[in-house]
């Protein structure tokens, strides 16, 4: 998930921080740390805040990415410069799929489940939903691989950028219906049925979503999507109402401006008092990859597996944050830690 860099030698301290304070909104989406606040107002911003999280680490992504990209027009410079990448992205999830292994093992190990069901689960769990038990983080990784993918073959069969955006834009409309979909909230049978279907195959849509939002990071970092101050309050106001009407399948596809307007806002804070950010910016990375593994291990020694509260949210940041210096003393003798964290 290291995927801010300094273009020339701009740093985007702002980014830096933000991810930083998403990642946190991670771990505790994952650890319940407000499990037992009941209050339906609190619960419901709680739970749209999270999901500001992933689609800003997706644009944070693109940002960079993009402005390396199209630094030239020359279509073999866009796919040298994207294949990399891609392999990167790839690796990075495979090594994390296989570290995550023994959690999972574990996890067949104790249901009830023959062996065969076990290994259909797995297979589908990682090329499909992109995750395993405990490996929810890693969604993010399959969903970068696969999106990144599509936009390395769009480009080496000569679609256009604003091609390429629009198609980024249909494949957000189609996770947005299979997120309605998997509701079951229809009352057509044939709709129910294709429900089950998405939600067997992929969970939810959210692996189509990645590519929507890389696709505005970097046009943002090309500067080819420009706003207002105006046009922000618009936007936010108009997305505003419809959460609040809660219309089907719009509401969710309006709800994509506020992640949009987050990292719009905070792309361009100076924060000249922050000297920490290459800190922070590395122990996002650190959070977001491994604190579902602490998470699992004090569980499982301390409490029970399938516990949640804030001494769970506690360990679950404490450590990695301790975790951080380390990585960044011994990543330059130790290899995997610079592949691992970046």
């Amino acid at each position: 998930m290291e995927t801010t860099r300094p273009i020339g030698r701009k740093e985007f301290k702002g980014i830096d921080v933000t991810k930083f304070i998403l990642a946190l909104f991670v771990v505790a989406g994952h650890t319940h740390p407000f499990k037992d606040i009941q209050n339906p107002i609190f619960v419901e911003i709680w739970e749209s805040s999270l999901l500001l999280v992933v689609p800003y680490f997706f644009m944070a992504a693109g940002f960079f990415l993009f402005t390396k990209v199209y630094k030239q027009p020359d279509k073999a410079y866009q796919l040298a410069t994207i294949w990399p990448y891609l392999k990167r992205i790839f690796k990075l999830y495979i090594y994390w799929t296989i570290i995550f292994l023994p959690i999972t093992i574990w996890r067949y190990a104790t249901d009830d489940l023959t062996f065969q069901k076990d290994l259909v689960l797995f297979v589908r769990g990682t090329l499909f939903f992109g995750e395993n038990y405990y490996s929810w983080p890693l969604w993010f990784l399959l969903s970068m691989t696969y999106s990144i993918a599509v936009i390395y073959l769009l480009t080496l069969i000569n679609f256009r950028l604003k091609t390429i955006f629009i198609v980024s834009i249909l494949l957000f409309i189609m996770a947005t219906i299979f997120n309605y979909l998997v509701r079951q909230e229809s009352e057509n049978e044939f709709l129910l049925a294709v429900g089950r279907a998405v939600k067997y195959l992929f969970l939810t849509g959210r692996l189509f979503t990645g590519m929507f939002y890389l696709m505005i990071g970097g046009l943002i970092g090309l500067g080819k999507i420009r706003f207002s101050n105006s046009m922000l309050f618009i936007i936010v106001v108009s997305a505003l109402v419809f959460q609040f009407f809660k219309i089907e399948i719009i509401s969710p596809l309006l709800f994509a401006f506020f992640p949009i307007v987050l990292f719009y806002l905070t792309l361009g804070l100076r924060l000249e008092n922050v000297k920490s950010n290459a800190f922070l910016r590395k122990c996002s990375t650190v959070l977001y990859f491994t604190h579902m593994i602490v998470f699992f291990l004090y569980s499982l020694i301390f409490k029970e597996v399938s516990y949640f509260g804030w001494d769970a949210f506690l360990v679950s940041v404490i450590v990695p944050i301790l975790l951080t210096p380390l990585i960044i003393r011994n990543e330059e003798r130790v290899p995997i830690l610079k592949e691992l964290f970046g």
